[in-house]
């Protein structure tokens, strides 16, 4: 009877023994919460600046500015004693057109030349002075460019010249032509043309102007039409000259920006301090590619509540145990990931493990790499669990920590292209753009979320349809 008895108390022992051994109480010590501070800085942009003038535009101003009288010379002694007299009038439009980086001018003019002289060497005046009268066309190049100060400067050079009515005086009935004689003092005269064609155009272009709004503007952040709450906000620091470009009856004056672009969801950004428009700088890499900045999060809850749904309540088994997941927790420690998990089963308690988040571009989903059990975890797990260091259990949770960003990112995306379709600021700007493709280029982590810095790539310009061209009112 004693010796059953006996027995009966060893195999409760031995029973309480392999219960106790099969249920081990796991309270390793939790990694240490905390976070790096980590400046961000965008990656910088380039955005367009610039003006679209028709050439139309410009011809109809050109014509209204010139006067009807372009050059008068009274004297027959003045410039050196040259004897001569001459008047130049407008005989109808000039005409414009842009090529090869210059502008291309047709100037009609109708000419009334006065000679005196004293002829065939007789010294017999002959006539007291000569009057012939003759049309021409006169051709110009103007080259534009833009100073670092915003204004306009041309150099405008004779293109040659075609008589379309030949000057010629009529001596007893008979008209002598002359225009050899016209042609030697012509030339003289068209540098004078030139001069005031550059100082037309000069007074007449208001490009500092456009651009000292535009540059305002962009301190400015903008609402981005659609269902998230979403802002764009563009802080601009310098300026590159574009080359003056021209095509199909347009002109186009521009300049590179140089900026940060952010895309901010869920807050109204405040307007950045405006700074005034600095001079140009000379433009070291022409680029047209512009680089967007959104910085999207997912709170630790929401990938909480992501990996419980995905993995809690699930039993995985290890040959002749079992584990049992209940509840998942994640937060930051420096700059890994910690997941901390509830299990039940062969082993109950709290488990730790650490990894390095990163950004699976080919699904847009932030994932865990090189996860593995926390030290203070794997010390406990030495001496009772070492059934779990095959790494089985870690490449499981690895598997599950699959939080997706593509929701937030989709629709920023389209909200984003829908807004560079043509996008009305006022006064003539518009933006304008085109998203190619995106990137991640860091993530971090916070008390309270993931963050990931999502780069959107593509091309965007800030354009001016209106005309730059001054009214200047003739004295």
């Amino acid at each position: 009877m004693i010796a059953r008895k006996v027995t009966v108390l060893i195999l409760a022992l031995l029973v309480s023994v392999v219960l106790f051994n099969s249920c081990k109480v796991f309270k390793p010590g939790m990694p240490v919460e905390s976070y790096k501070s980590i400046p961000r800085k965008p990656q910088t942009s380039i955005i367009n600046l610039y003006a679209d003038l028709k050439v139309s535009q410009l011809e109809s101003r050109i014509n209204d500015q010139l006067d009807s009288v372009l050059y008068q010379d009274t004297s027959f002694v003045d410039n050196n004693g040259d004897n001569l007299k001459f008047k130049a009038w407008k005989d109808g439009d000039v005409k414009l057109s842009y090529e090869l980086k210059e502008l291309s001018w047709e100037l009609p003019l109708r000419v009334s030349i006065q000679k005196g002289m004293t002829v065939f060497g007789y010294n017999v005046p002959l006539v007291d002075s000569w009057q012939y009268n003759g049309q021409i066309k006169i051709r110009y190049k103007t080259q534009l460019t833009i100073n670092r100060d915003w204004s306009i400067k041309t150099v405008t050079k004779s293109d040659g010249y075609v008589w379309t009515k030949k000057p010629s005086v009529k001596i007893g009935g008979i008209d002598f032509p002359l225009t050899l004689i016209a042609n030697l003092f012509l030339p003289a005269n068209l540098q004078s043309f030139s001069h005031q064609i550059d100082e037309v155009v000069a007074k007449g272009f208001d490009f500092r102007g456009a651009a000292e709004e535009g540059w305002r503007m962009l301190f400015n952040p903008v609402k981005i039409p659609g269902y998230n709450e979403a802002w764009l906000s563009i802080t601009p620091y310098s300026v590159a000259l574009v080359p003056v470009e021209g095509s199909a009856g347009h002109i186009r004056l521009g300049a590179a920006i140089t900026s940060d672009v952010e895309c901010l969801l869920d807050n109204v950004p405040p307007s950045g301090k405006v700074t005034t428009l600095p001079y140009i700088q000379q433009l070291k890499l022409p680029s047209d590619t512009f680089k967007i900045n959104l910085l999207t999060d997912i709170p630790y809850s929401t990938i909480n509540r992501m990996i419980t749904a995905e993995m809690g309540d699930s039993t995985f088994v290890f040959g002749k145990r079992r584990i049992k997941f209940e509840t998942f927790r994640v937060y930051g420690t420096n700059a890994r990931m910690a997941v901390e998990t509830t299990v039940s089963g062969s082993i109950k308690g709290t488990l730790y493990l650490t990894g390095i988040p990163y950004f699976n571009p080919e699904d847009t989903t932030l994932r865990i790499k090189d996860l593995k059990f926390d030290i203070k975890t794997r010390n406990l797990m030495m001496s009772s669990a070492k059934w779990l260091f095959n790494g089985k259990l870690e490449r499981m949770v690895a598997r599950s920590v699959v939080i997706p960003f593509k929701s937030n990112i989709s629709e920023t995306e389209k909200q984003l292209s829908q807004f560079f379709n043509h996008y009305t600021l006022g006064y003539g700007f518009e933006l304008n753009g085109k998203l190619s493709r995106l990137s991640v280029s860091e993530l971090y982590l916070t008390p309270e979320s993931v963050k990931a810095n999502v780069v959107f790539s593509g091309k965007l310009s800030l354009g001016l349809t209106a005309p730059i061209l001054k009214v200047i009112p003739k004295p």
